[in-house]
């Protein structure tokens, strides 16, 4: 009843606020007459489009303006005017050199106290007014690890700033799938504790276990995750996402041959402030997110930020169903000494969440040229792991199906698992000035993880292969810059890297198939550094030419054992594996590489820029992360090596801004997950591929009119790739392969958003956002069957919100509101059935 009510309220109210529109798209919005317009935003951002605007250069520190907005300036003539406007209020002033050149200085103290400028209504920044010009915000990004605005990147770059991606539930890295294009995830086993990331059709068929090399290198604030096993990091309290598609061997190194992650969250800024939002939804669903932050003194700031989750659980378990009490018989006897299926019973609302995390940030101002800021976080995880259902009964009428019918949010099991994962960390950024153009930038971290899970891939109570995974992680890394990036004739970056990381796995399998329990505990120690450097020639006014190189150094050892229990003394674990047990094994691997990439990028005029670009990018060889059943399985995998082409076009106007991207790929030694030799599935080089696509973006302000407000923004990837060469000893698998698509590489992926603001009357405010996403037909694996095919799938969700004169806002959003059925996974008669309608309500205060 909850969920309907919202949903008609939900479409009413959109429908309501988009008709608010039509009159007014009638009306011709008058042009931008000559002078300076920036809208309200982040200082650093609006200093930067005003310098553009002018042909001015202006320069500050990052830390001079680190956490301010500006104040909005319109069709304002006179330079010396726009920028007084644009500090009022910031604690800052503009200092004009006989160049013409601008730089930026503290307010001196007043000799008495007086009132300082208004800074501007918290509701300008939720919808642009009548005074704010007809413009899009500047999105300032630090891909290239330095700011700048996105339009000057030479790479594909998607970004989504903290309230957006709140708006769109992104709190973790996995629920960036359907919401940026050219972006999916394949599940080993259900559950994003065990998700393979993929961008642009990379990364589809990696190691899910903790010890692998993702193709997709996570960071958050700068920091980097060494394992998969990060995937579930919540994110909470964000500044802004960057996504960066494609390799990135230059500035991030190894393991970035699909593309770079990077989750910004917020520091404290220079005023108190904050926000608590409180939400609730269908199947039981509640979620808080809260945060203060502002300055203790004039050179101490902090933030602390939480974030939890509960329920949300939309399976209905069935228990064991016909396989309750089962036993596996030996010769036509009934093996009594084995334990019988058993049944757990009816459960509704399996799926549920249970979720804590929290965040502290300390900045510390130690001298004018020195900045530091820490942060310290953990979170508690102790949510239902998704499970597997399998296709009704008539389809599947084998041992494994328990009695299945058509309904997939259905699901017969012997247990209800959970998951134990606690993650925790420290992080330090150091920033320090050391002469006019020089800057040096040092990070470090230090992060540990600890996982328990299990679950059975094959959505059965029976225990073909059931299992129970037990992981630690620990990572320390550090990274140092010094940069020149003031923009002359020729700006670089020089750094180091190094990152060393633990990993400690068990694995617990109990197997009616190989009638035994064997277990398979490893560790792993893995140490990798890099030198890397980048150059920006500036050949001229219009004219830029980029070098950079990488030098990477990477080592691994490998221990641990196979262990065939047969607690029941039937085991057949040496005729399935074609070994014995026990076994163990002590392996060692290194390697180097040195990658590059060059670039040439040619600025039209203001508005339009465009790029090409040549590299290379690496991602380490090293050890099988699966349970490891063989001796096969234990000998290194060679590193993955990657050619790329790149282009692009940038186009940006006053309230258009439009991104056009062509790429190709070329793979040598494919890492992947295949069957091996023993018909185990194993890491292992497995040939060659190529990924070839073109991706689009458009943001565009439709409309800006007395009071209201419409903002598009579109974008779409079309990707085709292709196993070209695939080494196997078993001929079928090589026949059935080359020629293939690579796992994780959806042919059409897309998104549409309008989002519309409306004055209603004394500052109180109605938003609406509809969003469409389209996710195409992908396999999961690679020698795919059909049933290993997952279909393309259409969603669309909406969101209300009513916000007040004074802080408060109220919510509605849905998602999936179609109801659409699809399956992200499709896995034989097995599948991982995506979320159906969900609805909820909210309210946010800030402060």
């Amino acid at each position: 009843m909850f969920s309907r009510m919202l949903n008609h309220c939900l479409l009413a109210g959109t429908i309501l606020s988009g008709s608010l529109v039509l009159p007014a798209m009638a009306q011709v919005a008058p042009g931008v007459q000559p002078g300076y317009s920036v809208p309200a935003q982040d200082l650093s951002a609006a200093l930067m489009a005003l310098a553009r605007q002018s042909g001015r250069n202006v320069l500050f520190t990052p830390e001079m303006v680190q956490g301010r907005r500006s104040v909005a300036i319109d069709k304002v003539a006179d330079f010396t005017t726009a920028i007084d406007i644009m500090l009022a209020g910031s604690g800052l002033r503009a200092v004009v050199e006989a160049d013409g050149s601008v730089t930026l200085a503290a307010t001196p103290a007043p000799a008495a106290p007086k009132a300082q400028p208004a800074a501007p209504a918290r509701r300008a920044q939720v919808v642009p007014t009548a005074a704010e010009p007809l413009v899009l915000e500047e999105i300032l990004v630090t891909a290239q690890k330095r700011a700048e605005p996105i339009e000057f990147v030479p790479a594909a770059l998607a970004v989504m700033d903290g309230e957006e991606a709140a708006r769109r539930g992104v709190t973790d890295f996995t629920r960036l799938v359907d919401e940026v294009p050219g972006l999916s995830i394949n599940y080993a086993f259900g559950g994003a504790n065990y998700g393979l990331l993929s961008i642009r059709g990379i990364g589809g068929a990696d190691d899910y276990k903790p010890n692998g090399n993702p193709s997709v290198a996570l960071h958050v604030d700068g920091i980097y995750q060494t394992s998969n096993a990060y995937l579930g990091t919540p994110l909470f309290d964000l500044e802004r996402i960057e996504v960066l598609k494609g390799p990135q061997g230059t500035l991030y190194g190894r393991n970035t041959t699909a593309g770079v992650i990077n989750a910004i969250t917020k520091g404290p800024g220079d005023r108190l402030e904050g926000y608590v939002d409180l939400k609730a939804g269908s199947h039981d669903y509640t979620g808080f997110e809260a945060a203060v932050g502002g300055p203790v003194s004039d050179k101490v700031g902090i933030r602390l930020a939480v974030f939890g989750e509960q329920g949300g659980g939309f399976m209905e378990g069935m228990g064991a169903g016909r396989l309750a009490g089962y036993r596996p018989t030996v010769g036509g006897k009934l093996q009594t000494q084995v334990p019988a299926i058993s049944d757990p019973g009816h459960r509704d609302g399996f799926g549920d969440k249970d979720l804590f995390a929290a965040r502290g940030t300390i900045a510390l101002q130690l001298a004018e040229e020195t900045s530091l800021t820490l942060k310290a976080f953990g979170s508690r995880d102790r949510g239902d792991t998704r499970q597997y259902d399998r296709l009704a009964l008539a389809q599947d009428n084998t041992l494994m199906n328990a009695g299945e019918d058509a309904d997939p949010y259905r699901f017969y099991t012997a247990q209800y698992y959970r998951h134990h994962i606690d993650m925790k960390g420290l992080s330090g950024t150091l920033e320090h000035r050391l002469a006019d153009n020089l800057n040096l930038t040092v990070l470090a971290g230090w992060q540990d993880s600890t996982r328990k899970g299990g679950g059975n891939g094959d959505g059965t109570p029976y225990p073909g292969y059931q299992f129970q995974f037990d992981d630690r992680l620990s990572q320390v890394s550090f990274e140092a810059r010094i940069s020149d990036d003031r923009g002359g004739a020729f700006d670089w970056l020089l750094g180091a890297f190094y990152v060393s990381d633990d990993v400690d796995f068990d694995s617990l399998w109990t197997s009616f198939t190989v009638l035994s329990v064997y277990q398979s505990p490893y560790s792993q120690t893995r140490d990798s550094m890099a030198l890397f450097g980048q150059g920006d020639w500036n050949i001229s006014d219009s004219l830029r030419l980029s070098l950079g190189l990488r030098y990477t150094r990477d080592n691994a050892d490998f221990q641990g054992s196979n262990i065939d229990l047969n607690p029941w003394g039937i085991s057949t674990f040496a005729k399935s594996f074609g070994t014995s047990s026990p076994f163990r094994w002590d392996r060692a691997f290194d390697d180097d590489n040195l990658s590059g990439r060059v670039t040439l990028q040619w600025f039209a005029n203001e508005e339009l820029n465009l790029f090409a670009s040549y590299g290379t990018g690496y991602r380490g060889g090293g050890f099988d992360g699966t349970s490891i059943f063989t001796y096969e399985e234990t000998l290194p995998f060679k590193s993955e090596t990657v050619q790329s082409v790149e282009g692009g076009v940038r186009w940006t106007r006053d309230r258009i801004r439009v991104s056009l991207d062509g790429f190709g790929y070329w793979f040598k030694d494919l890492q992947a997950t295949t069957r091996l030799s023993n018909d185990t599935n194993g890491r292992t080089n497995v040939g060659r591929a190529w990924s070839r696509g073109v991706e689009a973006s458009v943001q565009a302000g439709l409309l800006r009119l007395e009071g209201q407000s419409l903002d598009l923004k579109a974008s779409a990837a079309y990707l085709d790739t292709k196993i070209t060469q695939f080494t196997s000893k078993r001929i079928a698998d090589v026949l059935a392969t080359v020629g293939d698509p690579l796992p994780g590489a959806p042919d059409i992926t897309a998104n549409v958003a309008l989002i519309h603001n409306l004055d209603l009357s004394d500052g109180w405010v109605l938003g609406s956002r509809i969003d469409l996403s389209h996710h195409g037909k992908e396999s999961n694996r690679l020698n795919a069957l059909p049933n290993n095919t997952a279909k393309a799938y259409t969603l669309l969700n909406a969101r209300l919100e009513l916000t007040a004169p004074g802080d408060w806002a109220v919510y509605l959003y849905g998602r999936n509101i179609t109801d659409k059925v699809y399956f992200p996974e499709m896995n034989g008669a097995a599948r991982l059935v995506g979320e159906p309608a969900t609805y909820g309500a909210g309210v946010r205060y800030r402060f």
